[in-house]
């Protein structure tokens, strides 16, 4: 479930500024959030190790791309037992998959001026197509940022399903939250 939100924000990171063509990617300023319901109760979290290889270019779509790889231990919310289960065999399973990844195969301008990046999420043993819509601001000084937010479900990536299923306890959708702040490499 973080994963997914790790894997959106790296695809918002690839719609960077016209012209360039690889970006780095700027941790401090940039966060892949995450966020769902537990017993009926919010909880929010994010990953705080992540990598990317983004290119793009406005002109060229077809040329752009973006690669997001996540450390799956690097998923925290804040509360102790949330983040004692997420690495378990039954969730994130870090030590049989110590990483998630988004690898794009598709981004594509659309008419009310946003992109849409389509790929593959992978997390576990488990890879889906993904598709979100994300914004772009490129502005003539200073770094590009991407903004996009998605819902995943969690079942579908094999995330709890031995303990919850169905969602009684953990809802069965997270919502990913991106924003990405990116400048092009000299």
């Amino acid at each position: 479930m973080k994963l997914a939100v790790l894997a959106a924000a790296f695809a918002l990171l690839a719609a960077l500024p016209a012209g360039a063509a690889t970006y780095e990617v700027d941790h401090g300023r940039s966060s892949v959030g995450f966020s769902g319901t537990n017993s009926g109760e919010t909880f929010t979290g994010r990953f705080t190790a992540w990598t990317a290889d983004i290119v793009f270019d406005p002109a060229d779509l077809g040329a752009s791309h973006l690669k997001v790889v996540f450390d799956t231990a690097s998923a925290e919310t804040g509360n102790a037992m949330y983040d004692g289960t997420l690495p378990q065999a039954d969730w994130f399973a870090v030590k049989d998959y110590p990483t998630a990844s988004f690898t794009s195969t598709a981004i594509t301008a659309n008419a009310d001026g946003t992109y849409t990046a389509t790929g593959k999420l992978q997390i576990r043993d488990v890879t889906n197509e993904v598709s979100f819509p994300f914004t772009l601001s490129l502005p003539a000084n200073g770094p590009a940022e991407a903004k996009a937010s998605l819902s995943l479900n969690r079942v579908a990536y094999g995330l709890g399903v031995q303990s919850d299923p169905a969602g009684g306890w953990v809802g069965p959708y997270i919502a990913v939250t991106i924003d990405v702040v990116a400048t092009p490499k000299p």
